[in-house]
């Protein structure tokens, strides 16, 4: 069974559906999705076939409406445990990214928050999901955020085959990084982070640093050449904390991206923190020459939200293209370098005295 629904101010209402399947079988197959491949972690069957909607990527993207992979049967009814409550199931095959994984995880509470109006629903939450530490924790952070303590949660743990009575299963709505149709997911992020006060900093600013993606391993490869060059100075001459967000809570992100007056980052993950601002802060972006085409109109779309000052700073650095290095193949994440530092170090002065937002 479909479930359509009709979400004002998005326009892509071919994905604007839910799966209610009766009777399946879910099998956590406790695949390590460590590294960030997700892919395969759930398997789900309905009368004896492999249960496609809900579960594979490019399928949902598509709005394809099949219900079953072609061609794929299991006529297996063995199970662990049996659950009697119809439940709403929290995946996405890419649950391991920052922002991109926001918007898919918030696009699912979006369905769930209207289904919940008339339905007896819990959400269905793959126990790799329900964490406090590694790159999944975001999710279980967010849900409690958002719905509170009290959140009824079934924990689906790992090498365990549920026989579930009745299931939701979420088509994803919005594919971050489109150009429209996020609205209301930007107001429900920007709901659940207003519940989170500032806390007391000693410093007038910040630089958020990249360079925790080189200390964990990420595996976008646009680091800035010389950015210990850059914090060194921002140090000196601004006297800014330097902070790297991920060694940090979810919470806690959000506290600091409300305490500090100005906030100086690179695109990146992390630019969603400016939905988080409050007026009175002045976050300024460095833009990387090949990912400002889509970033930055994310950058703005976020400052809309929250109502704060936004400085992007484009064509101040330069692509760096190492012939030593294997071929990178996503366009977006080649390293660079800013080409004037001091120049750059420069402007971030003018902002406290107000008259860089005037020379706009």
């Amino acid at each position: 069974m479909i479930i359509q629904f009709d979400i004002p101010n998005n326009p892509h209402k071919h994905r604007q559906f839910c799966t209610l399947l009766d009777n399946v079988y879910l099998h956590n197959t406790g695949k390590d999705i460590s590294k960030g491949d997700v892919e395969g972690l759930l398997s789900i069957i309905h009368d004896s076939k492999a249960v496609k909607a809900g579960i594979h990527k490019e399928t949902q993207k598509s709005g394809d409406r099949e219900t079953y992979f072609p061609n794929s049967y299991n006529t297996s009814t063995e199970f662990d445990e049996e659950i009697n409550d119809e439940i709403f199931l929290i995946f996405d095959a890419t649950m391991h990214n920052y922002m991109h994984a926001f918007f898919d995880l918030f696009g699912n509470c979006l369905y769930f928050d209207i289904l919940k109006k008339e339905r007896k629903l819990k959400l269905g939450i793959p126990e790799e999901f329900w964490v406090d530490e590694g790159k999944n924790n975001f999710v279980k952070q967010w849900l409690i955020l958002y719905y509170g303590e009290d959140i009824d949660v079934i924990i689906l743990k790992r090498n365990k085959t549920y026989k579930i009575k009745h299931i939701i299963l979420p088509n994803g709505i919005y594919w971050h990084p489109e150009p429209t149709g996020h609205q209301p997911i930007m107001e429900m992020i920007k709901n659940a982070s207003s519940k989170i006060s500032p806390i007391k900093v000693s410093k007038n600013g910040c630089y958020i640093s990249r360079q925790d993606t080189i200390k964990y391993g990420w595996y976008h490869k646009r680091e800035m050449e010389n950015e210990l060059e850059l914090i060194d100075k921002i140090k000196e001459e601004l006297d800014y904390d330097i902070i790297e967000m991920m060694d940090y809570s979810l919470v806690e992100k959000i506290q600091l991206s409300k305490s500090y007056n100005n906030i100086i980052q690179q695109n990146g993950a992390s630019n969603l923190n400016i939905l988080f601002s409050p007026p009175h802060t002045n976050n300024i972006v460095l833009t990387n020459p090949k990912m400002g085409w889509w970033i930055n109109q994310k950058c703005s779309d976020y400052s809309n939200i929250s109502g704060c000052n936004l400085l992007i700073l484009e064509d101040i650095g330069e692509i760096i293209n190492d012939p030593t290095q294997p071929l990178i193949t996503d366009p977006n994440n080649h390293p660079w370098r800013i080409t004037d530092v001091d120049g750059v170090i420069s402007l971030f002065k003018t902002i406290d005295d107000g008259s860089i937002w005037s020379s706009q």
